[in-house]
Parts: structure tokens; C-alpha cells; sequence
């Protein structure tokens, strides 16, 4: 698996709810959305899909846009190139690559062990 695609899974995915959001947003782009309807596109639960956003905006692929005073929230894609690229090599490892979609799957189930038992 190439180096980077293991730290973005290490980092910042995190969870599968994490890799099908940067999925989602290499194949929708434009999505300009809150975390409430990126579940709703995600068909995860909010609860579930809102740490992800978070982590996303904290490394710099997601913009948070913040308006009403702070208190309506949306996001959208950091469309840098070097964004673009990660996330193109996320979605050609994960979906292509069969071999490495299971290595990205025994790292979440690995990482998730290690958090239940800490």
C-alpha cells in the first residue's frame, strides 16, 4: 500500500465512515454541504460522519465555511492539487485495488481494536 494512502487512513479517515467521505468527495467535488447532509449523502448516521468532517477540515481538506454568526456550518473540498492527488490515490487504492481495499479494511478494524481496548 503506498505510503501515503496508509497515513491518511492512519490520520485522518480513521473509520469506514471516514473512507467513503473522502470517496464521496473525490467523486463530488463541489459538494458545498453541513455535516448533517453529508450523512444524509454518506447514508451514515450524523454522529458518525461529523468526527470525519472534522478530522477532513483539521488536515486541511475540507474548508469550513461559518455563516449566521457562526451558527450554520458547511463544508467543502480544499481543491488544491496536492488535495486532488491524495484523494484520487485514496480512491484508485480503495476501489481498484482489491488487495490494498483490504489491507485499508484490517487497518480500520485494527485501529478500532486498539481504541476499544485503550
Amino acid at each position: 500500500m503506498d505510503k501515503r494512502v496508509a497515513e491518511f487512513v492512519r490520520d485522518v479517515a480513521q473509520t469506514i465512515v471516514g473512507v467513503a467521505l473522502a470517496l464521496y468527495l473525490q467523486d463530488h467535488p463541489k459538494t458545498f454541504d453541513t455535516a448533517a447532509g453529508l450523512a444524509l449523502r454518506l447514508r451514515h448516521p450524523v454522529e458518525a460522519v461529523e468526527p470525519a468532517v472534522k478530522r477532513f477540515a483539521d488536515h486541511g481538506l475540507l474548508r469550513k465555511i461559518t455563516s449566521g454568526e457562526g451558527s450554520y456550518v458547511c463544508y467543502a473540498l480544499n481543491r488544491t492539487p496536492a488535495m486532488w492527488n491524495l484523494l484520487c490515490l485514496i480512491s484508485e487504492s480503495f476501489i481498484d485495488d482489491a488487495e490494498t481495499r483490504k489491507e485499508i479494511v484490517r487497518m480500520l478494524v485494527s485501529q478500532r481494536q486498539q481504541q476499544a481496548a485503550e
